[in-house]
């Protein structure tokens, strides 16, 4: 009889245990945006083996059992663009209602500090033309939606983060990742439907802890590099330049909500490592399998603007664009976005986040969606470079499609040239009347081998493009720097 009793008190336990209220992820809750015409994951948790069902006012329904360890997870249609609907999650009599949700698109906001840089701007540095955006905000606040991960970094994998979804009026528009929240603008200003951006963004974060160990390992950098990313582990703690940590604690509870695309804001506390290429094509892909999307969902980050970065001579900004550029080759369905001619000496947070994310939001509108927007929004490279026997140097740029120009539409800035001996000297340049051809001339080298442009930390270049794009760095030379 005492066996029986002990077991039966064993059983109870063990239910007991296991059994938990009907719970959503945070990244369920009233005024979300889930991505429209797909199939969106929804998840929670409940009590094993019970079964849940989750309704959309739209018109979808699903069902699923709770698994062994308190999980559930399903697919739910979502139909057009919309707004307001009900979510239902029901279990027993257990029910949870999320209200006031809006079917349209969704976009992963992540980066450092200048994808964190809210509206309002950090301290003795403001955005450009926030006093209009925050004016304008309450007509926008029902169709541009944010969710701001607020979790911390972990070296253990979490569940969950926190926060929950707000519409965009002026007091949460002043807090809002200014890039993220221009980019929704324009966005739904374009596609007519409400746009949710979810930010995650950590000041000051390598690209390591936004990937697992194993992602690193299998990024193909070379032994020495690899050996340094690892000792960050060791010297970091928590501080998100140790690998995983904000991947554990900010990305694996969010990967998964189904989005459209991500964008990327990164860079600057990475700058000098030769192997960043390898390292975002392989959080790309990381990301894109933890979202279950393959190569489906683009990918747009942007460049390293100029700053004197300690002096505004120094070779190592531009060698690190480049190797973001290349980051973007090695990636199908990755986007660069040049900032070249948006950066600021004294500044490493610009203010000019309206054309950031105007650029960004071309790219999305053109290769996200198929929009045609009336103009190329690839950035100019050299297709190719000529001396000339008169001393001067031409160069013939892509993707021009308009006249270049200076952004002063006065001189051009940012070139240089070398002779033999290697010493650049800074040279004037004027556009050819096609528009696309360059021709570079220097008095005090008179026989060019090696010509540059923006090849600096900072040096004020300032061609673009007659829409605006400006022409990333680049050198005909593969001189030491």
């Amino acid at each position: 009889m005492k066996k029986l009793v002990l077991l039966f008190s064993l059983l109870c336990t063990t239910v007991l245990l296991s059994a938990q209220p009907l719970r959503l992820a945070h990244l369920f809750s009233d005024h979300m945006v889930l991505q429209q015409q797909t199939s969106a994951p929804v998840w929670g948790w409940g009590t094993p083996g019970k079964t849940v069902t989750v309704k959309g006012s739209w018109g979808a329904e699903v069902r699923t059992r709770v698994a062994d360890d308190g999980s559930w997870r399903v697919s739910l249609p979502t139909a057009a663009a919309g707004v307001p609907f009900t979510l239902t999650v029901s279990c027993g009599k257990e029910k949870l209602t999320v209200s006031d949700v809006a079917l349209g698109e969704v976009w992963i906001c992540s980066g450092q500090s200048n994808m964190e840089m809210p509206m309002r701007g950090f301290g003795f540095q403001q955005i450009d033309g926030f006093r209009e955006q925050l004016l304008e905000a309450a007509e926008y606040a029902d169709r541009i939606r944010l969710f701001d991960v607020k979790s911390d970094t972990t070296h253990v994998v979490q569940a969950d983060v926190e926060n929950g979804w707000e519409r965009t009026d002026p007091e949460v528009c002043a807090k809002t990742s200014a890039v993220a929240y221009l980019f929704a603008k324009r966005l739904t200003r374009n596609l007519e439907v409400p746009v949710g951006i979810v930010v995650n963004a950590w000041g000051g974060s390598r690209i390591e802890p936004w990937m697992t160990m194993e992602c690193v390992e299998q990024a193909g950098v070379p032994g020495e590099a690899l050996t340094e990313i690892k000792a960050l582990r060791e010297k970091a703690g928590l501080w998100p330049n140790s690998v995983a940590t904000v991947w554990n604690g900010r990305v694996a509870p969010i990967a998964g909500y189904a989005a459209k695309g991500f964008l990327w804001y990164q860079g600057c506390s990475n700058i000098g490592q030769s192997c960043y290429d390898l390292l975002q094509a392989a959080m790309v892909k990381l990301w894109r399998e933890a979202w279950g999307a393959g190569e489906g969902m683009p990918f747009i980050f942007a460049l390293l603007a100029p700053y004197d970065h300690g002096t505004a001579d120094g070779r190592w900004r531009p060698a690190f664009v480049r190797t973001q550029m290349h980051a973007a080759e090695i990636t199908p369905n990755s986007y660069a976005v040049c900032l070249e001619t948006l950066g600021d000496e004294v500044t490493i947070h610009p203010p000019h986040k309206q054309e950031v994310a105007d650029m960004m939001a071309l790219r999305a509108l053109s290769s996200a969606y198929g929009v045609n927007v009336g103009m190329t929004v690839d950035y100019p490279e050299p297709q190719s470079i000529e001396y000339l026997e008169d001393g001067r140097v031409k160069i013939r740029l892509t993707n021009v499609w308009s006249n270049l120009q200076s952004i002063s539409a006065r001189k051009i800035v940012g070139f240089e040239v070398a002779g033999e001996d290697r010493q650049f000297q800074l040279a004037d340049a004027e556009v050819d009347w096609d528009g696309q051809t360059i021709y570079v001339h220097c008095d005090a080298v008179p026989k060019p081998v090696a010509v540059r442009y923006s090849f600096r930390n900072w040096m004020g270049a300032n061609m673009q493009t007659s829409y605006g794009i400006p022409v990333p760095p680049f050198r005909s030379d593969d001189w030491p720097l």
